[in-house]
């Protein structure tokens, strides 16, 4: 067991390949020594320690499971280890998050095999997205079970609600990457996701930059370590997400949130090879997106002005912006080409990982 530090480690430092390893290890350790099948024995403090440590691999295992699109090491049809359970097997006012965690981390593996496998590739888009639907559900009664926990510890020290922050973000990423499989109903364009997609998206940029607004006076190493864990650890398609709602829809507002958040990444940035490298990559969305919604902008002023040289009523002018606004050119998102923009961006997984987050919108309807 003593694999599993070295491997939250260099999560941590975003060296998951290594991580990968050193949990699969760990993993190995723990199957071979039977911890996945133990009869329960009550007052057993030894076997109590064992079910702890083999329920934190496993939510790990579920964790960089999903972050590098592989399938999970240990397979819930194989375990008979009664799950955690609060207060009886771990105790303190967050000791609860652990066993949160376990439950958070079955429900990143179903994400992968009922959505992001190969098998569930095949499916067709209406069996995803009641896959999703069902998830999405699954996602937010957990959610709400841990916003009930904390109502009911009060004070909670600045760490611990550090952690709590973070969580709340990872909620939200994992929502955008489950709704991303429900197709949108009131467009076809290749970028527009559903709404339930987009809100989500939005909340967790929107989390995190209110943590960078409460965390920036504590030092640049807490908010390097809080990315680490809310932003590295899983994958964070909620960027990517706001990021094709602006340019589907031109949307302003959305830019600016864009914007914001790639702010809070310049100080860590210099601190953390992985962080930088999201750094670069979300600075390109952006400027992408700004030069897009600059000349869409360029677009709308130009065909206005026409109209009104020519003396139309505003609801004819509406309709003539809208329909030269299809000669704008389509914003190409085809799978090599967004294997060109996100090259260099392996968040440490190497040049393959990285192919396959970008893969995820190819997966949509239309894409």
């Amino acid at each position: 067991m003593a694999d599993l530090l070295p491997s939250l480690l260099a999560s941590e430092s975003t060296i998951r390949a290594s991580a990968w390893d050193l949990l699969s290890a760990a993993a190995r350790m723990a199957l071979d020594a039977g911890w996945h099948r133990m009869a329960m024995k009550r007052d057993d403090a030894e076997q109590r320690r064992k079910r702890v440590i083999f329920w934190l691999i496993y939510s790990m295992d579920r964790t960089l499971s999903l972050s590098l699109g592989r399938a999970p090491m240990i397979p819930d049809y194989d375990i008979q280890t009664n799950r955690l359970s609060y207060p009886d097997d771990v105790r303190g006012p967050m000791s609860y998050l652990l066993v949160l965690w376990v439950d958070v981390g079955e429900l990143q593996g179903h994400i992968y095999f009922d959505l992001y496998s190969a098998q569930a590739q095949r499916q067709p888009v209406q069996v995803k997205a009641e896959a999703a639907k069902r998830l999405a559900a699954r996602c937010l009664k957990i959610q709400e079970t841990m916003r009930i926990r904390e109502e009911s510890i009060g004070d909670i020290p600045a760490r611990a609600q550090e952690a709590l922050q973070g969580q709340e973000i990872i909620f939200q990423s994992l929502l955008t990457l489950v709704y991303r499989m429900i197709p949108p109903t009131n467009s076809k364009h290749p970028l527009q996701f559903c709404d339930d997609c987009v809100q989500s998206a939005r909340l967790a940029l929107k989390l995190h930059n209110r943590a960078w607004q409460e965390m920036a006076a504590r030092g640049t190493d807490n908010w390097r370590l809080f990315i680490h864990w809310s932003t590295l650890l899983s994958p964070f398609v909620p960027f990517i997400s706001v990021f094709g709602n602006t340019i589907a829809q031109a949307d302003s507002q959305d830019l600016a949130l864009l914007e914001a958040f790639v702010s809070t990444l310049e100080c860590a940035a210099e601190h953390s090879h992985a962080i930088r490298k999201l750094y670069r990559a979300c600075s390109s969305f952006h400027q992408i997106a700004k030069v897009y919604i600059a000349q869409h902008s360029q677009h709308v002023a130009s065909l206005r002005d026409r109209a009104e040289n020519v003396a139309v009523d505003s609801r004819s002018m509406d309709n003539m912006v809208e329909d030269n606004l299809q000669a704008l050119p389509e914003f190409s998102m085809s799978q090599q080409e967004w294997d060109v923009m996100l090259s260099d961006w392996d968040l440490g997984l190497g040049t393959e990982e990285a192919r396959q987050m970008s893969s995820f919108l190819d997966l949509l309807p239309g894409a």
